[in-house]
């Protein structure tokens, strides 16, 4: 699951990251849930095993002895002595539980395999220019004929339409093609599975209770398993996107040195002690989505394949990225901005895998004693303002310790 949000968050835009969340959500529910749901089935196997076994060796149940009283064994029995019956329903609540569980699991699994085919879908048409509002209007489009097929079967499901003509005719055949595009996969089962279950609750006054205390315990694992992770907060926090104007204080995990593994932000500065007063380096994180911004915006003319070796081209296409990149971002250093200074391709390994970026050589900096301030600019637009993106982070430096 890291794996696949830390994917999300360095290769889609902004406006897809919001279904990813979504999809995100989903997939945690499915894994989580299965987690809880082999664990609670576990336990309750080994009890009905162990129960079956003493069952097997003591035949009988309790037996009469001289050690408690005939009123207290009288009790006992009454309490406890019926072990088959025990048994047996330890065995339907392992086998219920694990068969509704999957059903459950089922219907996530549906749900964010569709997550991910929007996910697909909305970066591929974002990355050919369609508007991120129109692109949203057009799925909700595209869902909502199954929703009001949803909500039209329900309503044919009352007391009142249920057995009309119309009902009678046409409500299983809708029920079934909703159920058809909803599970695409496992269908049989999820739709078996749940309607056997309901079948036998429908009736029951506490009905209401068992659906509401599910959809609370769904809704609790949700967002158990969403506050276990990171990640999270980079779907629906800004700074991800336009890195914070507001920092005031070197941030450790942006430091060079600190063993930080997750997903890069922000610019990355080395550590106090290794700050020369010669060369001040930072490596600035450029996910895919801000290499197209860098790309489409760059005026530096592509380059074309044409006769060219595969080394060649490449070279040269690797050069005009960091050409692009130069006019892409500004630095500056306690106010001045700074022109000329020399750009390498780097990737760093995290969590994700490789992270690219570039990192800069500033020479010749002038570096205060004490505090500096270091202030990195892009070109990647704020989503209301349009604005660059602006980070001003804070850094130590010892002149006497870098002579």
């Amino acid at each position: 699951m890291h794996g696949l949000e830390e994917y999300c968050l360095l290769n889609y835009d902004r406006h897809t990251l919001f279904i990813c969340y979504i999809a995100a959500t989903y997939w945690r529910i499915l894994v989580a849930g299965l987690i809880v749901l082999f664990i609670f089935h576990f336990i309750v196997r080994a009890l009905w095993i162990g129960l079956v076994g003493l069952n097997s060796v003591y035949p009988g149940g309790f037996r009469p002895n001289e050690r408690f009283s005939p009123h207290f064994q009288q009790k006992l029995r009454e309490e406890y002595g019926d072990v088959d019956g025990f048994i047996s329903r330890l065995d339907r609540l392992g086998s219920g539980l694990f068969g509704i569980g999957f059903g459950i699991a089922g219907v996530f699994l549906n749900f964010g395999l569709l997550g991910v085919v929007f996910v697909l879908l909305h970066g591929w048409l974002m990355g050919r220019g369609m508007s991120p509002d129109n692109l949203l209007l057009y799925i909700a489009l595209l869902l909502s004929p199954l929703l009001l097929l949803s909500l039209f079967t329900m309503v044919l499901h009352t007391k009142r339409y249920r057995e009309s003509a119309f009902a009678r005719r046409y409500l299983w055949p809708l029920s079934n093609w909703q159920s058809r595009f909803t599970y695409p996969m496992a269908r049989r089962y999820i739709t078996t599975s749940l309607n056997i279950v309901t079948s036998y609750y429908a009736d029951s006054k506490a009905f209401a209770w068992y659906f509401l205390l599910g959809m609370v315990a769904m809704v609790g694992l949700g967002i158990a398993s969403s506050l276990g992770t990171n990640n999270i907060r980079f779907f629906i926090d800004p700074v991800y996107h336009r890195m914070a104007n507001d920092s005031t204080r070197v941030v450790p995990e942006f430091v060079e040195g600190s063993g930080y593994g997750g997903i890069y932000y922000r610019p990355v500065l080395p550590k106090p002690e290794d700050i020369s007063g010669q060369v001040l380096e930072v490596w600035v994180p450029l996910p895919a989505r801000e290499l197209v911004e860098l790309d489409a915006r760059c005026a530096i003319k592509a380059v074309e394949r044409g006769e060219l070796e595969r080394t060649a081209y490449d070279n040269l296409r690797r050069q005009r990225t960091l050409d692009c990149a130069k006019e892409y971002m500004s630095i500056q250093v306690n106010g001045k901005v700074l022109q000329d200074y020399r750009l390498v391709r780097e990737y760093k390994n995290n969590a994700a895998g490789s992270q690219f970026g570039v990192r800069a050589f500033l020479e010749q900096v002038r570096l205060k004693d004490g505090l500096n301030v270091l202030g990195v600019a892009t070109n990647y637009p704020h989503e209301d303002s349009g604005a660059r993106r602006e980070t001003y982070t804070v850094f130590y430096h010892d002149v006497q310790k870098a002579r």
